[in-house]
C-alpha cells in the first residue's frame, strides 16, 4: 500500500514538473478572444471569426503545450469552416444573422496555418489523426491553389476571385515561411520545396517604391512581373507586416529581403519616434496613427531578434495575435544559412 502511494505521489510530482505554467499573455488571450466552443473572435472587426484567427490560436496552443484548447479550436474549425467540396476552410464566420458562413471562399493563410498547427500538434502530442488531417489539407492546397504566371508558380490567396486576365493577385504575407519549411522537410519529394523556394523568390522581388518595401497586395502579370495591385492602396501595412514576422520565424532575419524594412523601422527609432502603422510606398504618405503594440513587436523581432515583453492588455485581437506570435517566434527561431541576394 505504501509503495502504491509512493508511486502515485511520484507520478503526480513528475506530471506537475512537466507541465510548465502558461504564459500570462496566452491565458489572457484565451480569456478575451477564445469562446468556450473554440471560436476565436476578432474584436476589432465586429467579433467575426477567420480561418486565419483559428490557425493563429492553434499554433499558439502547440507552442504553449495546451492540447485541450487546441482540441476545442480544431473541433470548431473543422465542424464550422470546413468546405464540403475540398479539405480547405471557409475564411469568414459572422456571428450575426442566419447565414454565418455565406462566403464559401477559402483563405490561403488560414489553410496554411491550420495545416501547420495540426502537424505541430500531431507530432508534439502523438496524435496521428492531426497529422493525417494536415496531410489532407496540404494536398488540397497544392491541388486547388497553384497558379502558373510566367516562370513563377505561386499559391493563390483563395480558390475564387484572384486570377484575372491581367494577372494573379497575391498577398505576400500569406507566405508563412516556417510552415512552408516544415512542409518541405516533411515531404521533400513533393511540390512543397519548390513552392517554398518560389515564395521566397516572390518576397525578394515584390518590393516597391523609394523605400523598397513589401506591400499588402501584389499583381503578378502573365510574364511573372510584379506590380502593386491597382485596386488596393499600395501600403506596407497591416498585412505586409507579417512578411518580416514569418521570415524571422523561419530563421531568415538576416536575409537581404528584410534590409529595407529594417532601415525604415530603424529610422523612426533613431529619431525617437514610434513608427506609423503603414506607409503608402507610391506617395510616401504615412498613417496618422502609430503602429500597434503587436506591429511594434514585429519590428523588435526584425531589428533585435527579440520580441516585446509587453502585455496584451488593452490590445485588440490582431495586435494581441501579432504580439504573442512574435514572442513564440523569438523563442523558436533558429538562424538558418541562406543565400543573401541583393537587388
Amino acid at each position: 500500500m505504501l509503495l502504491i502511494a509512493a508511486l502515485t505521489l511520484q507520478a503526480v510530482t513528475l506530471s506537475a514538473c512537466a507541465a510548465a505554467p502558461s504564459p500570462p499573455n496566452w491565458v489572457a488571450y484565451k480569456t478575451r478572444f477564445v469562446l468556450p466552443e473554440g471560436r476565436v473572435v476578432d474584436t476589432g472587426n465586429g467579433n467575426i471569426s477567420h480561418s486565419e484567427g483559428q490557425g493563429f490560436a492553434m499554433v499558439m496552443a502547440t507552442a504553449y503545450d495546451d492540447p485541450d484548447t487546441f482540441k476545442k479550436l480544431w473541433s470548431w474549425t473543422d465542424k464550422t469552416l470546413s468546405r464540403p467540396d475540398t479539405r480547405l476552410f471557409r475564411w469568414r464566420y459572422e456571428p450575426a444573422g442566419d447565414l454565418h458562413v455565406g462566403d464559401p471562399n477559402n483563405a490561403l493563410d488560414g489553410d496554411l496555418l491550420i495545416a501547420w498547427a495540426l502537424l505541430r500538434g500531431g507530432e508534439r502530442w502523438r496524435r496521428p489523426e492531426y497529422v493525417q488531417a494536415s496531410v489532407e489539407i496540404r494536398k488540397a492546397i497544392l491541388g486547388k491553389l497553384l497558379v502558373r504566371q510566367g516562370d513563377r508558380t505561386l499559391l493563390a490567396p483563395g480558390m475564387d476571385g484572384f486570377v484575372h486576365p491581367d494577372g494573379l493577385i497575391i498577398n505576400p504575407s500569406y507566405a508563412i515561411m516556417p510552415a512552408l519549411d516544415a512542409f518541405a522537410a516533411r515531404e521533400p519529394r513533393s511540390q512543397w520545396p519548390s513552392v517554398r523556394d518560389q515564395a521566397l523568390r516572390a518576397l525578394r522581388d515584390a518590393r516597391f517604391g523609394a523605400a523598397d518595401l513589401p506591400v499588402d497586395w501584389v499583381r503578378v502579370d502573365g510574364a511573372g512581373a510584379m506590380w502593386t495591385d491597382p485596386d488596393r492602396p499600395p501600403r506596407f501595412g497591416f498585412d505586409a507586416v507579417r512578411v518580416p514576422l514569418y521570415l524571422c520565424w523561419s530563421g531568415r532575419c538576416g536575409d537581404a529581403t528584410l534590409d529595407p524594412v529594417k532601415r525604415w523601422w530603424a529610422s523612426f527609432r533613431t529619431a525617437g519616434k514610434p513608427a506609423p502603422a503603414w506607409i503608402d510606398v507610391r506617395t510616401g504618405e504615412v498613417a496618422p496613427f502609430a503602429a500597434s503594440v503587436g506591429m511594434a513587436s514585429v519590428a523588435d523581432l526584425a531589428l533585435t531578434g527579440r520580441a516585446s515583453t509587453a502585455s496584451i492588455d488593452g490590445e485588440d485581437y490582431y495586435s494581441s495575435s501579432l504580439l504573442i506570435l512574435t514572442q513564440i517566434a523569438a523563442q523558436e527561431r533558429r538562424e538558418k544559412p541562406t543565400t543573401v541576394r541583393k537587388r
